[in-house]
C-alpha cells in the first residue's frame, strides 16, 4: 500500500462504522472519491444507552436510559468578518437527532419553540464540537399522597464515563432514586448503590482523570473511583456565602464555579442577585484534595447550565470577552445574563450585541448561504 488513499475498503468501511457523529462522517467521506465509496453513505444513528433501574428502586420505571447532547461551533467562513453560531444537537432515544436551544433543554418539538432544520454548507463552513452533556431519563410513577397520580419523565444530570471507543461500554454515577449515588457500569448491567447515607442532592457531578467528583449544596466534593471506592474532603477556605455550584472542564483542569451572595434574600430576588452577588472560582488540586481560589476564570469565557458547563477560549469566537461567565437566570429569572469579573453586578446578555447573534438560529443556517 503505497499512501493512505488507497486503504483497504474494509478498513475504511470499519473506520466509518465508529465516527459517532455525523460532521465528522461528512469530513470523512470528503477525503476522496475511494473513501467517500467505501465508507458509510449517511450517518448512523447511535441509540441511547439503557441502563434500567432497579425493581425496587421506588416509584421509578425500568426504562431508564442516557441521553447525549453536544454543543457545535459553526464558523461561516464565506461571510466577511466570519459571522458564528453556537447550537446544540440531542440524540434521542431512538437514535434521531434534535436541534436545541443551548442553554435550554426544549427541543424543536416543546414548548411551541420552532427551530429550523439544518442546512450547512461544510465547504465554507467549519464546525466544531466543544462539550458533550449527558442526562440520565426515566418515569416516575407517584400516587394520590404524593400529588396527582400518574407517570412523570425525569432528567437528571449524571457523571459519565466511557470505557471503549464503540461507546458500548461505560460507567454513569448519579442520584436517582436512590437514598446516596448509584453507579451503573455497563460490563455488569446493574446499578449499585455505593452510598446510602440521605444528603443533599449534587450541586455538581462530573468525571475527570479516571474519577467521578460529586459536590453537595453544603460543599462537600466526593470522590468516586470506578471500584466504588468513595472519599470525601472540603475546601481549607471554606466560604458560607456560596448558593449554587457548577463543575467545569477547562482543558487539563477541573474548576468549581460558586454563586455568592452576602445572603439569601440576595439571591433569592434577581435584581438583588444582579447588583450585589459574584462569582468565585477555584481549581482542584487533585494531590491536596482541596480547591484553590483563582483570581478569575484564566482568560476563558464559561457557559453554565442547570445540565452542562463549558469552557472555551475568546479567541474562538470574536466579540467573546476575557474572564466572563455566561449562565441561565436563576430563581424566576429566566433570561441568560453575563458576569464580568472585574466588573460589577451583572449584565444582561441581550445588552451585549456580540453575544446575542451567537444564539438564535440564523438566517445564513436557514438559507445556506
Amino acid at each position: 500500500m503505497s499512501g493512505w488513499s488507497e486503504l483497504p475498503p474494509e478498513i475504511i468501511h470499519m473506520i466509518s462504522l465508529r465516527i459517532d457523529n455525523p460532521f465528522d462522517l461528512i469530513h470523512f467521506r470528503s477525503v476522496c472519491s475511494w473513501w467517500r465509496s467505501c465508507s458509510l453513505q449517511t450517518f448512523r444513528p447511535i441509540p441511547s444507552l439503557r441502563c434500567p433501574l432497579p425493581p425496587d428502586a421506588g416509584g421509578c420505571g425500568d426504562d431508564c436510559h442516557i441521553l447525549r447532547s453536544r454543543v457545535y461551533l459553526v464558523t461561516s467562513l464565506s461571510h466577511d468578518p466570519p459571522r458564528f453560531w453556537l447550537f446544540k444537537l440531542q440524540e434521542e432515544e431512538n437514535g434521531a437527532l434534535a436541534l436545541q436551544s443551548l442553554l435550554n433543554r426544549r427541543t424543536s418539538s416543546e414548548w411551541g419553540v420552532s427551530y429550523p432544520s439544518l442546512l450547512i454548507d461544510l465547504l465554507n463552513s467549519q464546525v466544531v464540537e466543544l462539550v458533550q452533556e449527558h442526562v440520565a431519563c426515566y418515569t416516575y410513577w407517584c400516587d394520590l399522597f404524593d400529588g396527582p397520580a400518574g407517570s412523570y419523565k425525569c432528567e437528571q444530570p449524571i457523571g459519565f464515563m466511557r470505557l471503549d471507543g464503540e461507546n458500548k461500554e461505560f460507567m454513569a454515577l448519579g442520584r436517582l432514586s436512590f437514598q446516596g449515588l448509584g453507579m451503573y457500569r455497563s460490563f455488569e448491567d446493574r446499578w449499585t448503590e455505593i452510598e446510602t447515607t440521605s444528603g443533599p442532592f449534587p450541586d455538581g457531578i462530573t468525571w475527570f482523570n479516571g474519577q467521578f467528583y460529586v459536590i453537595d449544596t453544603v460543599g462537600v466534593t466526593k470522590v468516586v473511583k470506578p471500584t466504588l471506592e468513595v472519599s470525601s474532603f472540603r475546601r481549607s477556605r471554606p466560604c458560607n456565602k456560596t448558593r449554587k455550584r457548577w463543575f467545569v472542564k477547562a482543558e487539563d483542569k477541573l474548576l468549581l464555579v460558586e454563586m455568592c451572595t452576602r445572603n439569601l434574600e440576595e439571591y433569592r430576588r434577581p435584581h438583588l442577585l444582579a447588583e450585589k452577588g459574584w462569582f468565585e472560582v477555584s481549581e482542584l488540586n487533585e494531590e491536596r484534595n482541596d480547591w484553590i481560589q483563582m483570581e478569575d476564570v484564566g482568560g476563558r469565557v464559561l457557559f453554565l447550565d442547570d445540565h452542562f458547563s463549558l469552557s472555551c477560549l475568546p479567541n474562538q469566537v470574536p466579540g467573546f470577552k476575557p474572564n466572563s461567565i455566561i449562565f441561565k437566570g436563576v430563581l424566576g429569572y429566566y433570561g441568560h445574563q453575563v458576569f464580568e469579573f472585574g466588573e460589577q453586578g451583572f449584565i444582561l446578555l441581550g445588552d451585549i450585541p456580540e453575544y446575542t447573534q451567537l444564539f438564535p438560529s440564523p438566517s445564513w443556517i436557514v438559507s445556506n448561504v
